[in-house]
């Protein structure tokens, strides 16, 4: 036993100077989420950490609770992701496990146990109309949301997970457009989050109030490259790239057949072979005439 030194020796060999928290990472990967989660339940902002919920007070009267926050967005997912509950989504759902859900919003992730279906576009809880609303209103049994990784500008190692709603989807992209009108990053940037108060349901807005300095600016770089980041975006490990294939559907998944496979007008002309014809895309065709909101 003379090559084993006891632990409590304050003469640790060379090899234990580095390296012991990437190494050990190994036995903590599993152990829980890591990160704090901004919750907008209610209109009211909060943070859940380790299980406890803390509102977040307003700066200028800390009695009432804070109606914008000033965040750094470090890194987004660029898919939507997808939470399904059987049941129907319960207060105090966000503390259980749904029972499916999909990271980045093309097929069920890996740790669900019963997949709703193989491929989130064929699934039937995700297509509209497969959720009535208390008022009549159509939506989605599987509900979409984008997560976002924000940091306060004054504490980036500590980013916390803030999922957008599908009402505040739209507004986040059109903040993304403005700021590259701007030739700006959503992450060069501080923004502030504000809730639309006149929306029946917590429906946020965005707004930018301050450029980073190239300091904080470099800080946010390193962020998006740690696990904590990557965790909180829900790509943290062997998840299937959003260029891959996706899996083919089972015959009760199928789509129906186009109404362009129908044979019916290829049959008369068999005295006359024609070739197919071919769909020629015009040189000088302007992508801005298009409605893509349709």
């Amino acid at each position: 036993m003379s090559n084993i030194i006891p632990f409590e020796s304050g003469n640790l060999p060379a090899h234990f100077k580095s390296g012991a928290i990437a190494v050990n990472s190994d036995l903590t990967a599993h152990a829980g989420s890591g990160f704090p989660v901004i919750s907008i339940k209610g209109k009211v902002f909060a943070v859940v950490r380790d299980g406890e919920r803390s509102i977040l007070p307003n700066p200028k009267d800390p009695d009432s609770p804070a109606t914008s926050i000033d965040v750094v967005i470090v890194k987004a997912n660029k898919g939507l992701s997808k939470v399904y509950y059987a049941k129907g989504y319960q207060e105090g759902s966000e503390a259980t496990k749904p029972d499916c859900f999909s990271n980045e919003g093309t097929k069920p992730d890996p740790s669900v146990e019963e997949p709703q279906s193989r491929s989130c576009a064929t699934c039937q809880h995700n297509q509209w109309g497969s959720k009535i609303g208390d008022h009549g209103g159509k939506g989605k049994s599987c509900q979409d949301s984008k997560r976002l990784a924000i940091a306060q500008p004054d504490m980036l190692n500590d980013p916390y997970l803030i999922r957008i709603p599908p009402a505040s989807i739209k507004p986040l992209s059109e903040y993304a457009v403005a700021l590259g009108k701007r030739g700006a990053e959503y992450n060069q940037v501080l923004t502030k989050i504000s809730f639309d108060m006149e929306a029946p349901n917590p429906k946020l807005t965005f707004k930018p109030v301050g450029l980073l300095s190239d300091k904080a600016y470099n800080e946010v770089k390193e962020a998006i490259e740690s696990d904590v980041v990557m965790s909180i975006l829900g790509i943290k490990g062997d998840l299937p790239l959003l260029e891959e294939l996706p899996t083919p559907a089972s015959k009760e998944e199928e789509a129906p057949a186009p109404k362009a496979e129908k044979p019916a007008p290829k049959a008369k002309p068999k005295a006359e072979p024609k070739p197919e014809p071919i769909v020629n895309v015009p040189a000088d065709l302007n992508l801005d005439d298009l409605n893509f909101d349709d």
